[in-house]
């Protein structure tokens, strides 16, 4: 009698473990593929698409950033009452120093995430440019060329990720 007991027991047993075990190893399975192809497609995604802003000083008023900034031509925001001066934007991340140096100044460097896949490949190419050339003044025709593709889109959104 207790043996019938204790037969009838792993039977249920093993009729509830072994779905439960097998369930669960086709989720890890089903799971770990899902993340693998997307972590993939995202991380490319992200790469592709970031952009660096160099900034000048942030100010207190309108009047002040229009008298001491150091380019004539210049992008800006306003942040919690601050006036945010950007005067480069690139994709290439060692023509940081090259700007900094055309400028004579260390610049306040932020990374944005863009969306706009024209303005991107319009970047890559003044990058381009801006890598191949050693000339100060031409470096600063190309800044202010890179700094004129983004003004003339008023539609363009930026996430900052730092």
């Amino acid at each position: 009698m207790y043996n019938n007991i204790g037969d009838n027991m792993k039977s249920k047993i093993k009729k509830i473990i072994m779905p439960i075990t097998l369930a669960v190893f086709c989720g890890f399975l089903c799971g770990r593929l899902m993340f693998s192809i997307y972590e993939e497609k995202g991380t490319t995604t992200l790469n592709s698409n970031i952009v660096y802003l160099l900034e000048d000083t942030t100010y207190n008023n309108y009047d002040d950033m229009k008298a001491n900034t150091i380019s004539a031509n210049y992008i800006y925001y306003e942040d919690n009452g601050k006036y945010n001066v950007v005067v480069a934007l690139t994709k290439n991340y060692d023509n940081i120093t090259k700007i900094e140096k055309v400028y004579n100044k260390e610049l306040k460097v932020s990374k944005y995430l863009i969306n706009d896949k024209g303005l991107v490949t319009t970047l890559e190419e003044y990058d381009k440019k801006l890598n191949n050339s050693n000339d100060n003044e031409e470096i600063k025709n190309i800044i202010i060329d890179m700094i004129n593709i983004y003004k003339d889109k008023e539609d363009i959104k930026m996430v900052k990720i730092s």
